[in-house]
């Protein structure tokens, strides 16, 4: 099964994944990634953030980019 790297965005930086996650294809790994971006995107904006998240940039082992999700692209549309 492949790994997929997440790394995510926030105020210019980008947090490194260093162990990413395994799934059986680049499908499912984007489901994760909107996953993961949801959940964080809330616990910033119960805590009020900074600096929230921006985006998550899905790789491959090697680091090869696959895939950017844009959190504000997992907002429902009414609160877009």
């Amino acid at each position: 099964m492949p790994m997929f790297l997440f790394n995510f965005s926030r105020g210019g930086a980008i947090a490194q994944d260093r162990e990413g996650l395994d799934a059986p294809d680049l499908e499912a790994a984007r489901a994760l990634a909107i996953q993961s971006v949801r959940e964080i995107l809330a616990d910033n904006i119960k805590a009020n953030a900074a600096d929230p998240i921006e985006t998550v940039i899905v790789t491959d082992e090697s680091g090869a980019e696959l895939l950017t999700i844009r959190a504000r692209d997992v907002l429902p549309e009414r609160l877009k």
